[in-house]
């Protein structure tokens, strides 16, 4: 015996238009305790010019990456641009123009009112149309796919209307789906499509990045990823925005560019409604401090990770914020609840703020190749990351830069005590160079230009890390602990700001008790080497 179930029509529609709860597969993974950004290891492609790079692996093995306002790797400078890298490693990739995005415009182009025409900015002008951006990218089934948006600078009235955002942070809203079938080389929906009939007019959704899970869109059945592609969005800024809002699409229509075909998280459940989506949580919602790039996720760990990114909103001249601070979060499933797990901010090694100091980073994001399980249980991933300010030179941070990233599943030993260079104990060949003024731990340094000699730093704890600059003028230094070699670590870097207070060598997993730490000069005579201070971790 068996009974049939008939649903009226309004019960047909409301049974449809629910909720869906989510689908939860219980696996807890291993806990991330702890982050190290590595930026004695920072990649500076000084061939490379713009922002907001953000890596697709695709199935050809490569990885390719948009680029604003500059030419990425090639000589146009646009809104937007495409480009290919190639490489074995990450700190070798190789850039090349795959696309100039012409359509888009060139940089600063903007809509004219009431067209889809772009007009050429005049800098000295301010407008109140927007131009055009990109944020985030992926491959996915051997599709290209990449959200673009209209952006209005932070000296411009928010949103085209008749006032300057209150914290002049650069406004998005009116984001579509673009996507390639043929590596970047043409793209579909056109640039006047999205001007005129753009796919998400809410700005809730604007400024979204894809979860990756690898090559070209990953093939897991983690959270469904098998059936669906996520992608969270801020509340409809570039920088510092107030809240997060995460999105998903089944995977076999998101080619459709349809966004009717997308749902939102919403209080533990997925709504077709964008207007009824909850905040995700664990992320730093309604504080400022809601811009992100690409989560990725780390399978060892069976854990999503995540960069937001925020500075102080203080600043009164559009971009130039006092500092910018890199977050990391956790979570072991795209809607959270997200944990904090450590930061980083850009004053900590670019040096202090004034009238020569204005370099900052910002514009995070994971990539999500060259993931790496480490032998004590980390995993190191590989950050990108842009800056300030935007010349396109050598020296400047407007590049395609990168550095690793660890984290960590054990408890590491916390930090005791940051000593001066002075707590040293040094050979001939050394001079004390006090009241520098640009960024060092406690205003001074000792520098040698002799090679061979060294210093010693006494200390009892469990973990150490040495502190120098990276500039091109240093070159090599070796590093004995307790007579051990450490190996040589190169504080060169090639033409871009000095880098101050730089960890170039950590060890975090040393026996209780008192060592000693031996940094010798192995650049050759009239090179120079510094030792500016010593982080020591643990219990004495």
């Amino acid at each position: 015996m068996h009974t049939t179930m008939r649903l009226t029509l309004p019960l047909l529609i409301a049974f449809l238009l629910a909720p869906v709860a989510l689908t939860v597969r219980a696996d807890a993974g291993k806990p991330i305790t702890g982050v190290f950004v590595d930026v004695s290891r920072i990649r500076h492609d000084a061939k490379s010019w713009g922002d907001t790079w953000d890596h697709l692996w695709a199935d050809d093995d490569n990885l390719y990456t948009f680029g604003c306002d500059g030419g990425g790797y090639g000589t146009n400078n646009n809104n937007l641009n495409f480009n290919q890298l190639t490489g074995p490693a990450w700190d070798q990739l190789v850039g090349s123009p795959v696309n100039p995005m012409s359509e888009y415009g060139k940089n600063g182009a903007y809509l004219a009112e009431n067209s889809t025409q772009l007009l050429e900015r005049v800098w000295s002008k301010i407008t109140r149309r927007p131009n055009w951006k990109v944020t985030g990218a992926d491959s996915i089934d051997g599709v290209f796919y990449a959200f673009v948006a209209q952006n209005w600078y932070g000296n411009q009235n928010a949103y085209g209307g008749n006032t300057l955002d209150p914290y002049l942070r650069q406004t998005v809203n009116n984001m579509s789906l673009i996507k390639s079938m043929d590596k970047g080389l043409t793209w579909t929906r056109t640039m006047a499509a999205n001007a005129e009939q753009p796919m998400w007019t809410n700005k809730m959704f604007s400024t979204a990045f894809f979860f990756k899970y690898g090559r070209n869109g990953g093939n897991t059945r983690r959270d469904e990823q098998d059936q669906f592609v996520y992608a969270i969005s801020n509340d409809g800024y570039w920088n510092c925005g107030s809240a997060f809002y995460l999105g998903r699409v089944p995977r076999a229509e998101i080619g459709n560019l349809n966004a009717a075909d997308w749902q939102y998280y919403c209080d533990g459940k997925w709504t077709s409604d964008l207007t009824s989506a909850t905040p995700v949580p664990g992320l730093p919602n309604g504080e400022n401090k809601c811009t992100m790039g690409s989560p990725v996720w780390l399978p060892s760990l069976k854990r999503y990770v995540t960069v937001t990114w925020f500075d102080p909103c203080t600043t009164t001249k559009w971009h130039y914020p006092v500092d910018v601070t890199f977050a990391f979060y956790q979570a072991e499933h795209p809607w959270g609840p997200w944990s904090y797990v450590g930061a980083k901010s850009a004053m900590e090694f670019i040096g202090q703020p004034g009238t020569n100091r204005v370099h900052r980073w910002y514009g995070p994001s994971l990539s999500p190749k060259f993931i790496t399980d480490n032998p004590d249980g980390s995993v190191t991933a590989i950050l990108l990351f842009s800056g300030q300010t935007w010349e396109n030179t050598p020296q400047s941070l407007y590049k395609n830069n990168s550095c690793p990233v660890t984290f960590y599943t054990r408890p590491l030993p916390k930090l005791r005590e940051t000593a001066n260079d002075t707590a040293a104990k040094y050979s001939d060949g050394w001079r004390y160079e006090p009241k520098r003024g640009v960024g060092d731990y406690q205003d001074d340094v000792h520098v040698s230009e002799k090679t061979g000699s060294f210093c010693d730093f006494e200390f009892t704890g469990e973990g150490i890390e040495i502190l120098s600059e990276k500039f091109h003028d240093l070159g090599e230094v070796e590093v004995l602990l307790d007579c051990q070699s450490q190996g040589r670590f190169n504080l060169y870097q090639d033409p871009m700001p000095r880098l101050y207070q730089i960890p170039f060598c950590r060890k975090m997993d040393l026996a209780k008790g008192r060592h000693t730490v031996r940094v010798i000069n192995r650049a050759p005579d009239g090179v120079t080497c510094i030792v500016d201070g010593f982080k020591v971790y643990g219990v004495p």
